[in-house]
This record gives C-alpha cells, sequence and structure tokens, in this order.
C-alpha cells in the first residue's frame, strides 16, 4: 500500500508541470457496446447502450466514468432465467499519438458490475425452485485498446477493445471466473 501511495505521488509530481499547462477538456456522449462472457460468445444480438463523461488533460491522458445495461434470458430446463448486467466502469487512458486527430489509445480500470438474476420456473437445480431474484455485485479490473478520433474541436468518435477480469465470489456461486470482453463504440461532445 505504502508503495502504491509512493508511486501515484511521484506520478503526479512528474505531471504537475504538464498539468499547470493543460487544456482540459470535458466531455459526454453515448455508448453502444457488446459484452461477451465468453470470448467465443461476443454476439451482436445482445447490442446494449450507455452513458458515459470524459476528460482530456495534456492531450496524451485522460480518464472515462462509463454506465451500460444488458438484459439476457436464457431458457433452461423447464424454466427461465433472466440476467440483467449493470456495468459501472471507472477508466484512464494514454494516447500516445495525442497530438493527431485520430490517435490509438492504451485503457485500463477498475470497474463494479451488479447482477440481477431472477429465476422463474423449475430449473431442477438444487436450492433454486419456484421464482425470485438474488443480486450480487463484484469488482473487476480491465485493460483494453481502442481509437478516438475528432471531428472538429468538440465532436469524436471512437472504439475499443476490453478484457474484464471477473471472477464471481458468492456462497451460490464459488470463484467462477468469466473470459469477458466488451466491444464499444462511442459518440463524445466536448465542452
Amino acid at each position: 500500500m505504502r508503495l502504491k501511495l509512493v508511486v501515484i505521488f511521484s506520478g503526479v509530481l512528474l505531471l504537475l508541470p504538464y498539468l499547470a499547462q493543460a487544456q482540459v477538456k470535458f466531455g459526454g456522449g453515448l455508448r453502444g457496446g457488446i459484452l461477451g462472457y465468453n470470448q467465443n460468445e461476443i454476439d451482436a444480438h445482445h447490442f446494449f447502450w450507455g452513458l458515459q463523461g470524459r476528460v482530456r488533460l495534456v492531450k496524451f491522458l485522460g480518464a472515462e466514468l462509463s454506465y451500460q445495461k444488458r438484459t439476457d434470458n436464457f431458457n433452461f430446463r423447464n424454466g427461465n432465467i433472466e440476467l440483467q448486467t449493470r456495468p459501472i466502469q471507472l477508466s484512464g487512458f494514454f494516447y500516445p499519438l495525442g497530438m493527431f486527430p485520430v490517435s490509438p489509445y492504451f485503457v485500463g480500470g477498475t470497474g463494479w458490475y451488479h447482477f440481477d438474476i431472477t429465476v422463474t420456473g423449475d430449473l431442477n437445480l438444487p436450492y433454486v425452485s419456484g421464482q425470485g431474484t438474488f443480486s450480487l455485485s463484484e469488482n473487476a479490473t480491465h485493460i483494453g485498446v481502442g481509437v478516438e478520433g475528432f471531428i472538429g474541436d468538440h465532436f469524436s468518435v471512437g472504439a475499443d477493445v476490453r478484457k474484464i477480469f471477473l471472477t464471481v465470489h458468492n456462497p451460490l456461486i464459488t470463484n467462477l471466473r468469466f473470459n469477458a470482453y466488451f466491444v464499444n463504440f462511442m459518440a463524445n461532445f466536448y465542452f
């Protein structure tokens, strides 16, 4: 913990001269995405929408807060499982070619993934019968790559792919690891 604080403090000190000259841009917009719980199951039929807010600093650095919502239905034996996923992600960006209107970027951060699971009917499973809903939340890190291009001074479009390192720790579901991926498409307006 102490080493993390020293690294963060040193990084802030190194960035202070650039932050003093920075032209900070705040923006927000819409995003569409595809979430695959398995890299072989990224499916266009599960396209879902969300929102994001972004900050650009020193042309080379940025940050984002995003929210999306998705609902899946699975027929299982004589019942149905509805899975509602609501990820909230906090991400940092590094634009190695930030001086150009179109720049690739590296993204990394953390996210909070909220799941609501509604069971209807008989799934013929132990401890699961009738109808009911239970919720769980997990925290997971993510990394990825993308590209953002500016059209004029205020409007940008982009896309990225993010790998999510998600493990569910719950008494009903013990250490279930997902090989999850996000593919996002976004449009932003910067002030």
